[in-house]
């Protein structure tokens, strides 16, 4: 293979999952931690939910297998239980954004390498070192493609998600270039999504079947299954068809302006560099709902914080964001949780009335409250088109008294530039936990707090099933 940056991507990608070095720097392993901390704790309450409680028989009647499922007493094959699993984890939408691929990165990444760790009996170690590969080829392909791949309607956490676990995956195996090349292929063959979907059951589905696909990709290319070389940068594969015959000038347009490192060009050349991991990190949620809501969420909490303000005490409250986030929040009017979570009217509006917002606010005897109901009506919204870098969330708030108080927000809590310290993090993970009916976590929250690289998986999958 060549070393040029003129390579195929496919080909620069699989060699670098296949021969990058193991030892990560403390600071990636340690994000790689915190990563899976907040995934478990999303994934467990997250079993509860809609989607996964109607899934779980349809998984359960294709058979068990070596891969446990969260909050369940029964193992599945490590493709069943990726889906479920995956589906768990980001049903409650509770779980991290990773913004070079504009999609939920963790909650596809670590539920495809616990269920492939458990029936390989791999090690804590590779888990972490699986994630950080995944997590970079997810990155490097998605800055290739957004931000239009996502702004034309696909859910990037179903395409982009399928391709970094497959690259994450493949490397827990110990797959070689040439089978890695063929792991990430196969997966662009697994890779869909359409936002369309969200606020319905299909939504969280979407990551389970990434991860399901990631772990399918990486075995079948085990087992010698061969797949095509130009599926990410051919005139018929994902770049040209997922972001369309117009992607040449959409690049052009974006010479200069690229945010989170999305040229809309694939980059082969350094594939490991920087590492995204490190320089991008992920946002861990302080909120339960989409992320296109916590930069309001974020200004919103503050000012009435800083200006002890209350609910009957707001004439109005007007969100002004770019239009890629409000278009993510397509339910004014919603009638139920999954709904509720894509709706700045209704979170805003709960927001305002208790001054936080958490999981119960989603619950299905929430959504109709009629005190949140009487507020929703006070929140507005303008579009801007602008990139997200470009123009910050503004939250201007119009009192009774005459008085308007605003800010303005690039990043929210959570994100590299306002990092919910570990403490914070820990305190998420045992109030998640709380959440789950049922679930005794004595035992897990001891495998988190010592997450040995030498330990095999299989103690944590089995805390998981407490």
């Amino acid at each position: 293979m060549s070393n040029s940056a003129t390579s195929l991507p496919l080909e620069a990608y699989a060699k670098w999952v296949g021969q990058a070095p193991r030892d990560w720097p403390e600071e990636a392993l340690h994000i790689a931690r915190r990563s899976l901390i907040d995934t478990v704790a999303c994934m467990v309450p997250g079993a509860d939910d809609s989607a996964p409680s109607k899934l779980w028989p349809v998984v359960q009647g294709w058979g068990s297998g070596d891969a446990r499922a969260v909050a369940r007493s029964d193992s599945l094959s490590a493709p069943g239980a990726a889906l479920f699993n995956g589906t768990c984890a980001h049903a409650l939408d509770f779980d991290d954004n990773f913004d070079p691929a504009k999609a939920h990165a963790s909650a596809v990444l670590i539920p495809a390498l616990l269920a492939l760790a458990d029936a390989e009996d791999a090690s804590i170690g590779d888990v972490l070192d699986g994630y950080i590969v995944g997590l970079q080829i997810m990155g490097v392909v998605g800055q290739g493609v957004n931000p239009f791949h996502r702004s034309r309607g696909w859910h990037a956490t179903g395409t982009l998600g399928a391709i970094g676990a497959a690259a994450g995956c493949a490397r827990l195996l110990r797959l070689d270039a040439e089978e890695a090349a063929h792991a990430i292929s196969l997966s662009t063959s697994l890779a869909g999504g359409f936002m369309s979907q969200f606020g319905s059951d299909t939504k969280p589905i979407h990551a389970g079947f990434a991860a399901s696909g990631g772990v399918q990709a990486a075995l079948m290319a085990r087992a010698g299954i061969t797949a095509g070389t130009d599926t990410l940068d051919g005139p018929t594969g994902l770049r040209t068809l997922m972001v369309g015959q117009d992607v040449e000038e959409l690049a052009a347009a974006m010479e200069g302006k690229a945010e989170h490192g999305q040229t809309m060009r694939f980059n082969t050349a350094n594939v490991g560099e920087p590492l995204h991991v490190t320089e991008h990190g992920l946002k861990i949620k302080r909120f339960p709902n989409c992320g296109s809501l916590h930069r309001a969420l974020d200004g919103l909490l503050a000012l009435m914080e800083q200006h002890s303000i209350t609910a009957d005490a707001v004439q109005t409250v007007l969100v002004r964001a770019p239009a890629a986030h409000l278009r993510n929040l397509m339910h004014e009017n919603p009638q139920t949780p999954a709904e509720a979570k894509f709706s700045l009217e209704y979170s805003l509006a709960a927001a305002l009335q208790a001054g936080e917002v958490g999981l119960g606010d989603y619950e299905p005897g929430a959504i109709q409250r009629p005190e949140v109901r009487a507020l929703m009506p006070l929140i507005t919204k303008e579009y801007v088109e602008k990139l997200e870098s470009e123009f910050p969330t503004q939250v201007h708030i119009t009192l009774k008294d005459g008085r308007t108080v605003q800010t303005a927000l690039a990043m929210p809590v959570g994100s590299k530039a306002h990092p919910m310290s570990d403490a914070q993090l820990w305190q998420k993970l045992e109030t998640c936990l709380a959440a789950a009916t049922g679930f005794t976590a004595d035992a897990l929250l001891k495998e988190l707090a010592d997450l040995d690289p030498a330990k095999p998986a299989r103690q944590l999958t089995a805390a998981l099933q407490s």
